[in-house]
């Protein structure tokens, strides 16, 4: 059974995602949200072993902007991929959005479960809408 979650870097989507877990009753971790933001009751974690060690590990959209770092406008200092892969839980499930090629590859040879949920037509529509409408 899945327990933990970590919610790391993004935008507030992703705030607003790791509020509603939290509220399901998962203890979640949230990450990379350094800067100018009102968390209310959610507190970002410091600690990267407990972020990377969740049983669910969810990314931004899109995960990386530059193949280099996780996407976390909001981060002092944001993850590196590779910091994230050498360290990740290795029976994690990692969920993130427009995950490149050679992220993709290298989460298959590190062993990493993951899903890219904007391949998911309705999520994809969804989030198509309101990012057309804010050009």
């Amino acid at each position: 059974m899945f327990e933990t979650v970590s919610v790391i870097g993004g935008d507030l989507r992703q705030l607003t995602l790791a509020r509603l877990l939290k509220a399901e009753g998962y203890h979640v971790f949230l990450y990379g949200f350094d800067k100018n933001i009102q968390l209310d009751d959610s507190e970002c974690e410091t600690d990267i072993d407990f972020v990377l060690g969740a049983d669910i590990i969810i990314l931004p959209v899109p995960v990386t902007f530059d193949g280099i770092t996780i996407n976390s406008p909001y981060a002092d200092i944001p993850l590196t991929v590779e910091e994230f892969l050498k360290n990740t839980n290795p029976s994690a499930i990692v969920f993130g959005g427009q995950i490149q090629p050679n992220l993709q590859k290298a989460l298959e040879d590190n062993h990493i479960a993951y899903r890219d949920y904007l391949k998911r037509e309705e999520l994809s529509i969804k989030n198509a809408v309101p990012t057309a409408l804010a050009i």
